[in-house]
């Protein structure tokens, strides 16, 4: 299993729930993240969760295990 995929997952996941919790407690107009000229606030949050998913899925692919 490759420790640094899931400690790089696992600061992705936080990393996405401290960003939802923000996105909750602030107005609009405090926090941005424009893609184009919208404001999509919540899309940070998800393209991080994914990340994290991702790479906490794949850390033990690739490698043989060993007898």
């Amino acid at each position: 299993m490759s420790k640094s995929q899931v400690t790089g997952g696992i600061i992705c996941l936080v990393l996405a729930i401290f960003l939802a919790i923000v996105s909750f407690s602030l107005p609009p107009e405090k926090l941005m993240f424009m893609v184009g000229a919208n404001n999509n606030i919540p899309l940070a949050p998800i393209i991080l969760v994914v990340i994290g998913v991702l790479l906490v899925a794949t850390a033990g692919w690739g490698k043989k295990k060993e007898i």
